[in-house]
């Protein structure tokens, strides 16, 4: 039991908080396509046959994404100057 009170006495001592208060911003890169590629895309979107398929639905969640990392990128130039 003493030698536990002495650890944490000793180890007591090694702790320091610090505190930060920048936050680092971190934004994985967007990758920019062509115009080309853009307009190929979305003409093969166009022709998919119904509404509420599965290649829909995953092409809107990517453009939401793209939506919040351009976002992302905006606020980092905010803090970064």
């Amino acid at each position: 039991m003493m030698l536990l009170g002495i650890a944490v006495a000793l180890l007591n001592g090694c702790g320091t908080t610090v505190y930060k208060t920048d936050l680092e911003i971190y934004c994985p890169p967007i990758r920019q396509y062509a115009p080309e590629f853009n307009n190929k895309l979305a003409d093969e979107i166009d022709v998919i046959p119904n509404q509420g398929s599965a290649i829909e639905t995953v092409v809107t969640d990517y453009m939401v994404l793209r939506d919040k990392l351009s976002a992302c990128h905006k606020e980092q130039e905010k803090r970064d100057g």
